[in-house]
């Protein structure tokens, strides 16, 4: 009878813990990550609320028409009577213009 002294390879308990330790590290990275983007989300909510004209730029339609150039400029009217964006509205009617 040979002995077999020189075995090559990995045996299945060396294989097992191998790959317990890579679920292990997977599963932390998984959290982490998780839980990074539940922080983000919550910064940027709050961020929302503090800002609410960080809200009006996000959900500003873009200008494709000269009708969306005369909505833009009413919207600037009223929400600021007193005149004091006036520069806005004279980039607006200068844009219309040249649209």
């Amino acid at each position: 009878m040979s002995s077999r002294n020189n075995q090559s390879g990995f045996s299945i308990v060396e294989i097992v813990i191998a790959l317990a330790v890579v679920v292990l590290i997977g599963f932390l990275g998984y959290t982490a990550f998780n839980r990074m983007q539940e922080n983000q989300a919550a910064n940027s909510s709050q961020a929302d609320q503090q800002s609410p004209v960080a809200n009006d730029v996000k959900t500003a339609p873009s200008i494709n028409s000269t009708s969306d150039l005369n909505e833009a400029e009413r919207t600037l009217d009223q929400t600021d009577p007193s005149g004091s964006n006036n520069t806005d509205a004279n980039q607006l009617d200068n844009e219309l213009s040249a649209f």
